[in-house]
């Protein structure tokens, strides 16, 4: 039986797996994902230990369930999880809101089970499983019902992969995720979509250089039912951000035509961009001691689990 299940094997998750076999030694990690594809190249790249065919034999006997489904399949995956899932575990995520699923757990997961929200932030993340997260920062969003040694296990694991572990509330979490994944995405799209409707694109897109096509590639990252549940988990928020975008844009729009000469007109555009661009260059804040990574084996298997053990008596 695997110490550690992974449901959902995205590409964020199984970058996680991969993190937790190099830095920890004596924890066995079993995946299942829907596509037998997905578990087979998680396997090939060493995220996990064990792919088997059903989510009820990943969950067996596993101490710590980590989610990391689509978004738009998480609810449907607590539920496999609140049912095939043993009484005690805890249950994390990788999804990018919580508001969703913090509602969701309550919902389908059982009394007994723990569920401790969590959002790797990973380096260099392009997709695949080589992304790293020493260094990075991990979001930890504890549900109202999570105990705190559940909160330590799942806090152990951000810093067992080298990350450092913060705290944050779901509706603080979320409304820093619309700004960092969605806006940046809708912008881009909003860009493409203003210059393809041009009634002269058919010319324009012959002319179209490196700054488009990256435009049309994160726009393209957007996904419809994942934007869905933005919309109805947090409309205000997102509208919030969007009004924001809409006021940074009209701030350059009047900027660049504020005065006659245009090349001072132009010389204070770049000035402004680019002091938004020193701000994202300042110096983050210092990361927390990290654990030496061997101790959260030492705390899935032995302290946290004793402790567990002896409630249950």
């Amino acid at each position: 039986m695997p110490d550690i299940a992974i449901i959902g094997l995205s590409p964020l998750g199984i970058a996680l797996g991969r993190a937790i076999r190099s830095g920890v030694q004596g924890i066995s990690i079993a995946g299942f994902d829907p596509d037998s594809g997905t578990g087979r190249r998680a396997l090939e790249t060493g995220a996990i230990d064990d792919a088997p065919r059903s989510a009820a034999a990943a969950l067996a006997g596993a101490k710590l369930v980590v989610l990391s489904s689509p978004l738009a399949s998480a609810s449907d995956a607590l539920r496999i999880i609140g049912e095939f899932a043993p009484s005690g575990c805890v249950v994390t995520d990788t999804c990018p809101l919580k508001a969703p699923l913090l509602r969701w757990a309550e919902e389908r997961l059982p009394d007994g089970m723990h569920f401790v929200g969590g959002r790797p932030v990973p380096r260099t993340f392009s997709g695949g499983a080589e992304a790293s997260f020493d260094g990075t920062d991990y979001a930890i969003i504890p549900s109202a019902t999570a105990s705190g040694d559940a909160v330590e296990a799942v806090t152990g694991l951000a810093r067992a992969v080298g990350a450092s572990p913060f705290f944050l509330d779901a509706a603080e979490h979320d409304s820093f995720v619309i700004a960092t994944e969605y806006l940046p995405r809708i912008a881009s799209g909003a860009a493409v979509d203003a210059v393809s409707a041009s009634p002269v694109w058919r010319d324009v897109r012959r002319l179209q250089g490196d700054a488009f096509t990256q435009a049309l590639r994160t726009a393209a990252e957007l996904d419809p039912e994942e934007l869905a549940v933005v919309l109805e988990y947090a409309p205000e928020t997102f509208t919030s951000w969007l009004d924001r975008l809409a006021g940074a844009t009209d701030g350059l729009r009047e900027a660049a035509f504020a005065k006659p000469d245009y090349a001072e007109a132009a010389k204070r555009l770049t000035e402004l961009i680019e002091a938004r661009v020193d701000r994202l260059r300042e110096a983050p804040p210092a990361h927390a001691p990290v654990m030496e990574r061997q101790s959260f084996s030492s705390l899935l298997l032995g302290d946290w689990l004793g402790r567990r053990a002896n409630r249950q008596r």
